[in-house]
């Protein structure tokens, strides 16, 4: 297969998406198909429209389609990192071989393809893929954030916000000031832009709400007057009206949202004690802590932006792992345990 045709394939597709989070993360995914097929990263100048015309492109279209279903099912079967994470990677390649196929008029090879399957009781493996914190640790780590200065204020209103209100670090990342409606003290919310580019109003609770607004206030002012030098692509960044700003006084990227989140944990001392601490497992511990609450599915699944109830029903089957848990830590016949060549023992 032309390493350049199957470049100038990925480019394309990847460059009709609109939203540019969807676009890296397309990119990331569709690296595991170009590295198995031999194929380097299609480069950041590739050709990215008129594939119909482009002989090379259709050359490698077809090349794919002609791989055996047998292949597919083996390039999925090798993939590695977390049920997830295989799962979004194939989910990507059949968008991509859906894309190209009806483009060029060619027959989709991954029709039949199917996700990699999940553990053997189903939703075990689900539960594996969420990380969520206890309420105990959550605290421990908006303790941690809290600290003098400007900095300290914007990483306690970074580490309320992504919890409270359940965002994702590039929905974090990209929050503007025009964006929060913070005067209504009964009602105060931001409007969040998502994936596919769905915007939703999110509602910002109490503690919160305390954080960013004094974050707003005191030190987000500071922090934007040491910006004194406007970087050349202003217009994509829009420093000055992000809401998160780093130390130089820019808006602060999906990474440095990372790196902020692993350096309360890492001060909180949870990663010292082997817990998994990253700006997601803040959103799985909001959805987490809100269906343990008894608030309604429906009401979580808007808050967190989920387009299906089933992304959202994850987490009921974590927060029944955890009642199983206690149920088997409290209740008498529960604690009962089987004597060594023997019946289990009777309860006390």
């Amino acid at each position: 297969m032309d390493p350049d045709g199957l470049g100038r394939l990925v480019a394309a597709f990847v460059d009709s998406r609109e939203n540019p989070n969807t676009r890296a993360a397309y990119g990331r995914d569709l690296a595991a198909l170009t590295a198995a097929l031999g194929a380097p990263a299609p480069p950041a100048d590739a050709a990215a429209f008129g594939i119909e015309d482009d002989p090379a492109a259709r050359a490698a279209a077809a090349a794919l389609a002609a791989l055996p279903l047998d292949w597919w099912q083996r390039w999925r079967d090798g993939l590695p990192g977390r049920l997830a994470t295989r799962r979004r990677r194939v989910a990507a390649v059949r968008a991509f071989c859906r894309w190209w196929s009806r483009a060029l008029a060619l027959e989709n090879p991954v029709r039949d393809l199917r996700p990699p399957a999940s553990g053997p009781e189903g939703q075990e493996a689900l539960g594996r893929e969420v990380v969520a914190l206890a309420p105990a640790a959550v605290r421990r780590m908006c303790e941690a954030a809290a600290a003098p200065g400007p900095v300290g204020a914007r990483d306690a209103a970074l580490i309320e916000v992504l919890y409270g209100c359940g965002l994702r670090a590039s929905e974090a990342a990209g929050l503007d000031l025009s964006a929060c409606h913070l005067d209504d003290p009964d009602d105060p919310f931001v409007l969040v832009d998502g994936k596919g580019g769905r915007r939703r109003p999110v509602a910002v609770p109490r503690r919160a709400l305390a954080a960013l607004t004094a974050y707003l206030r005191t030190g987000r002012p500071e922090l934007r007057a040491r910006d004194r030098r406007p970087r050349p692509d202003q217009a994509r960044h829009r420093d000055a009206d992000a809401v998160f700003l780093s130390s130089r006084g820019r808006r602060l990227g999906r990474a440095a949202v990372w790196r902020i989140v692993t350096e309360v944990a890492d001060r909180a001392g949870l990663r010292a004690e082997g817990a998994r601490v990253f700006p997601h497992a803040l959103r799985h511990s909001c959805g987490t802590h809100l269906i343990q609450s008894g608030v309604d599915i429906r009401y979580v699944q808007a808050h967190l932006g989920h387009a299906s109830p089933v992304t959202t029903e994850v987490y009921t089957h974590v927060t029944a792992a955890h009642l199983r848990e206690d149920f088997d830590r409290a209740h008498p016949r529960a604690r009962a345990r089987a004597r060594p060549g023997g019946p289990p023992s009777a309860p006390p």
